[in-house]
């Protein structure tokens, strides 16, 4: 789902009604591709003015321009070279214009200002671009005479020679819309004034396009040529601003499905037409009727939008489950179809290095399990290896040098009757049955050492693969960037990733001594979250390794409550009980709390345990926050956010 022409005209005509005239008072980058534009725009007759943030994003998948509710949060805290080109042109200026050339994703935000040393009225103006198309969005300043000063995204001559999108180089609009049509590029159709003849001859040109296919064309061709072209494939391919949505809507309102195949002999192309000329008519008359589609939300989820429209959507009318809400504002279902959307795409590629580091050490881990249990497993051989050994001793006058293996009786083993058992021990024919006693009895004491040192290494092994399935959690529950640093802050400091701790780590473990009074900085954990239950209670939440090693043994007392999802890396949740007893509302709650805070967010029915602080431990070995616990109990909740 994406914004098109029409769409984009809706938004347009709101924004003139509210922020034309508008000063523009701060910029500010929420995420690598988006920018918002704090607005304060005058009130009149009496009233007073008011605050808006401009949302506008140069994102593959999601761009888009809008007005914002909130002021949208920032990924990165110093502002980009292009941010500060834009505070200084357009901080102080006045919105005059919001323009959109006819059927293009694009709109021109034209600012100026009147400079201080001005003796006329002259005005120095701006223009600022957003171009909604797809992968090659962009969002680009220009002077006055077209000059490109800036821009979010810059594109070289490699990239596209038609367009140079770089500074002081003057501003080529996007390529007109064309259409292939008899083995010619063509303009589009206008779609305000599309005759039924102009609908009905297209088909005529794909069956040719078809019948030019050879017969000996590969597969692809053959695919790419097959007749299975939808109506609302050829509106989008023929017809100006035209994108899959309203041209679905068009072909709904014309076949009652929106999947219609194209037949030369179908008798619809008068009604297509007329429907195809009753949509785009909106572009001219802007009566609008923005409608959000959304799927009703499986128990207390939220409904999920699936899409919007200037226009009432009809069809998606018949479908079950789905609802459409009305609003009078086009910029409000917007805001409410992609929050936070580009966020969470903007965190989620700020963990993802850090989530490859740590999910490739956690493979490591595992893998060395998996070996120090075959390890383990080997062991048995030891009494082995030591019984032919001492075999071979007793019988080395027997056995000649030469033979790959020999069968001797196990005279160490008592039988009451008969013959003691045989047992075959391998040899090697280069060395005499001394030589190969010897072999095996280094073999034994090898194992033997082994048996010693395996133990603790499995432990070893366990208590890191814990912490990272720990700190893999911490990243998941992350959801601002501060965060997120206090989280890289740890992974440094374990010496995954490469920073100011580990390098100080690797630096005191080659030296073998650390300098006097100087100890390696530990990183912080930052502020648990505190909530009050609604018995009057106080919660305490971790959310990273640090907070749940501060609130478990340092805010918590003994008969505090403590709370953990049962068997998985997560917050520690601590009920403050301040001498009185806890109601089960209050444990249900912050058992909640526990199993949102955990790698169980996505379940229903997660087990928590709970038990006092004072049955809580370190792990032995573990980082912070790795503990172990007994006298608990077991609820089970479904994970709940702070409401």
């Amino acid at each position: 789902m994406y914004i098109d022409s029409i769409t984009l005209a809706a938004v347009a005509d709101e924004l003139r009604f509210l922020l034309l005239g508008a000063r523009i008072d701060t910029i500010i980058q929420p995420t690598e591709h988006a920018l918002a534009i704090q607005c304060y725009a005058p009130g009149s007759q009496g009233q007073g003015g008011h605050n808006r943030w401009l949302y506008l994003s140069a994102h593959p998948q999601l761009a888009r321009l809008h007005l914002t509710a909130l002021k949208p949060p920032k990924i990165a805290s110093e502002p980009p070279a292009f941010v500060m080109l834009l505070r200084k042109h357009l901080e102080g200026a006045r919105i005059e214009a919001f323009e959109q050339p006819r059927w293009e994703r694009v709109l021109e935000i034209v600012a100026s200002y009147r400079p201080a040393d001005a003796e006329s009225d002259e005005r120095v103006r701006y223009r600022l671009i957003i171009e909604i198309m797809g992968r090659n969005s962009n969002i680009i300043l220009c002077d006055a005479q077209g000059l490109i000063l800036g821009s979010i995204k810059h594109v070289g001559a490699n990239v596209n020679r038609y367009r140079v999108i770089v500074p002081n180089v003057p501003y080529v609009p996007p390529p007109p819309q064309q259409r292939t049509f008899a083995g010619q590029q063509l303009p589009r159709l206008e779609p305000t004034t599309v005759t039924t003849a102009q609908l009905a001859i297209i088909p005529r040109d794909e069956t040719e396009t078809l019948a030019a296919v050879p017969e000996g064309a590969d597969a692809q061709a053959q695919k790419r040529a097959a007749p299975s072209l939808k109506l609302w494939q050829l509106l989008v391919k023929h017809l100006l601003g035209f994108s899959p949505l309203p041209a679905r809507e068009a072909v709904y309102r014309t076949t009652g499905q929106t999947e219609t195949v194209v037949d030369e002999r179908q008798e619809v192309w008068e009604e297509l037409a007329w429907n195809v000329r009753e949509l785009a008519l909106l572009y001219d008359t802007r009566r609008w009727q923005p409608r959000l589609v959304e799927r009703a939300g499986k128990d207390a989820e939220p409904a999920h939008p699936l899409a919007f429209a200037p226009y009432v959507l009809e069809q998606y009318t018949e479908t079950p489950d789905l609802a459409m809400r009305e609003s009078p504002s086009i910029n409000v279902l917007i805001d409410d179809y992609y929050a936070r959307t580009e966020w969470q795409d903007a965190m989620n590629a700020l963990r993802s290095p850090m989530r490859k580091v740590l999910q490739s050490q956690r493979d490591r881990c595992k893998r060395k399990a998996d070996l120090l249990q075959e390890e383990l497993a080997g062991l048995a051989k030891a009494a082995q290896y030591r019984l032919q050994a001492e075999l071979l001793l007793t019988f080395q006058h027997d056995i000649p040098q030469g033979q790959s293996s020999v069968v001797l009786s196990n005279i160490f083993e008592s039988q009451d009757e008969g013959e003691p058992p045989a047992i075959s021990v391998p040899l090697d024919p280069r060395f005499d049955a001394v030589q190969n006693a010897n072999r095996l009895f280094n073999k034994y004491h090898k194992l033997r050492r082994a048996a010693a040192l395996i133990p603790g290494q499995i432990e070893q092994n366990a208590v890191e693969l814990a912490t990272i399935e720990q700190l893999l959690a911490d990243l998941m529950l992350a959801e601002t960037p501060a965060e997120l640093t206090l989280v890289k802050a740890e992974v440094q400091a374990t010496g995954y990733l490469r920073g100011a701790a580990a390098t100080e780590k690797k630096k005191v473990k080659k030296s073998g001594k650390q300098g006097k009074g100087k100890k390696a900085a530990l990183p912080g954990g930052g502020v648990p979250l505190h909530v009050q239950s609604r018995d009057g209670f106080t919660i305490l939440i971790g959310k990273n390794s640090r907070q749940n090693e501060e609130v478990t043994f340092r805010q918590a007392t003994t008969n505090d409550i403590w709370l953990h999802a049962r068997g998985m890396p997560g917050a520690h949740v601590i009920v403050k009980c301040a001498g009185r007893e806890v109601p089960r509302g209050t444990i249900e709650q912050a058992a909640s709390l526990a199993a949102y805070y955990s790698q169980a967010r996505g379940s229903t029915g997660v087990p928590v345990d709970y038990t006092f602080q004072r049955h809580v431990r370190h792990m032995k070995g573990g980082g912070p926050g790795m503990v172990i616990y007994d006298h608990e109990r077991t609820i089970y909740a479904e994970p709940q956010t702070i409401s």
